[in-house]
């Protein structure tokens, strides 16, 4: 379900690209690698002493802001956590 939105978000970037005379591809990674570092930084937010704000961030923008949603669990702050935590799960880290 996931895979095939996002593969269909990419698909789109593709299309556009002949309009806007941008590379799609290219800003598809840029915006993932943007949302994936911003989310990142959050949730590393729990772990070190100096706390960096959403407006602080290298990765959010006031012109495209990355949303923040409400934790879905107590121990993770986004779905970073989460997808770390199951890894951690079902693999043996040792």
């Amino acid at each position: 379900m996931v895979g095939q939105q996002m593969n269909g978000f990419r698909t789109s970037f593709e299309y556009i690209q002949d309009y806007i005379s941008m590379y799609g591809l290219k800003i598809w990674q840029e915006e993932m690698s943007r949302i994936i570092n911003y989310n990142v930084e959050q949730e590393c937010n729990q772990l070190v002493k100096k706390k960096i704000s959403d407006h602080e961030s290298i990765y959010q923008s006031v012109a495209i802001p990355i949303p923040k949603f409400p934790p879905a669990d107590p121990q993770s702050v986004n779905f970073i956590g989460r997808l770390v935590r199951e890894i951690l799960r079902i693999t043996d880290p040792k």
